[in-house]
């Protein structure tokens, strides 16, 4: 083995890096990438009574903190209940489809519409598509053959709710891009056709 093999760090005498071709060990090459040094960065000394400094929360003392026994050291509270409240609401599918509308009402603000007044439109259009007059199908694989809830339909200029539609009828209208034109155009079409 010749000085060649070595890692160039000082003090070093391990074997350097072959395989990415590196003058440096896998340890030194890895601190340089990280740090721009051979040596680790000193930790930050914390002042009295903190036990970690969040990102988001800034000094963070006993009762604000847990310590997470998988990694070894303190974890920021809040941001594990934040965290923990982002998963409930992107797996709100496998709850019921009341929570599941609360969540959609309130991933889309600018549709301006509460629990309430969904409810009251679905009982104005007893329960039904406001264009084709049907029940929504039910979401296959589900279980107890839950129905879908009715889509909003809102002007995508103005953001005003016009009604609840079926899924169907909801993206008939998308694909036609709401242009009266086409769909008179659909209906002559249809009739030529019939």
């Amino acid at each position: 083995m010749t000085d060649k093999d070595l890692c160039k760090a000082p003090n070093c005498q391990t074997i350097r890096d072959r395989k990415r071709r590196s003058t440096l060990c896998t340890m030194h090459r890895v601190r340089w990438g990280r740090h721009k040094s051979y040596d680790l960065p000193k930790k930050p000394e914390l002042p009295f009574g903190v036990l970690k400094i969040c990102i988001h929360h800034g000094d963070l003392r006993e009762g604000e903190t847990y310590f997470n026994e998988n990694y070894g050291y303190h974890q920021c509270l809040k941001c594990k209940r934040d965290a923990m409240f982002k998963f409930e609401d992107s797996n709100m599918h496998r709850d019921s489809n009341i929570q599941k509308r609360s969540y959609q009402l309130r991933k889309f603000p600018h549709i301006r519409m509460t629990k309430q007044d969904y409810d009251e439109l679905l009982v104005k259009q007893n329960y039904k598509c406001a264009i084709c007059k049907g029940y929504e199908e039910s979401i296959a694989g589900k279980r107890n053959n839950d129905k879908r809830r009715l889509a909003i339909d809102h002007n995508h200029i103005t953001g005003q709710i016009r009604g609840l539609l079926c899924s169907f009828c909801n993206k008939g209208l998308g694909h036609l891009k709401d242009n009266i034109e086409i769909l008179e155009s659909a209906i002559a079409y249809l009739k030529s056709h019939s």
